[in-house]
């Protein structure tokens, strides 16, 4: 009869101890953009190292690249996140091309087609946005 405890014992640490191991790995993403290639690189990284990727705050220009170098069903939005889309520019601020299509191509074809329709890296100004209540292609996270 003392074994019976001393088993469940043993089960429940080892329970416990796996769970602990398997802990879900959260990449939180508040990020103003910057340069193409180093967000695809960087979303290559944690695509490989995190669970799950989430949107809390401001995803502007190359930050929105994630929406494809992740796959969409890592990725949940809070309902303080929110995307701005716009093309890629040089400093001057005149359109980009080459980047803007390597931003293009970095979307999920869900997240292309949205960007098409809504003419979104058509233009460096005014920004389009994307805001969380309206977001179809992502989950919204669990509160």
């Amino acid at each position: 009869m003392r074994r019976i405890p001393a088993v469940i014992g043993t089960i429940l640490f080892t329970l416990v101890m796996a769970s602990a191991a398997y802990a879900e790995k959260v990449f939180y993403l508040h990020d103003p953009g910057g340069n193409t290639a180093a967000h695809i690189y960087t979303y290559t990284h944690v695509n490989a190292e995190y669970d799950r990727v989430v949107i809390d705050g401001r995803c502007k220009s190359s930050c929105t690249t994630v929406l494809g170098v992740v796959p969409l069903n890592k990725i949940c939005i809070t309902p303080s996140g929110y995307f701005m889309f716009h093309a890629a520019h040089h400093r001057d601020r005149s359109i980009n091309p080459g980047e803007t299509q390597l931003m293009m191509s970095a979307y999920a074809p869900v997240v292309r087609d949205w960007v098409m329709r809504h003419h979104a890296l058509e233009q460096v100004d005014p920004y389009t946005y994307l805001y969380a209540r309206n977001v179809t292609f992502i989950r919204h996270c669990r509160q």
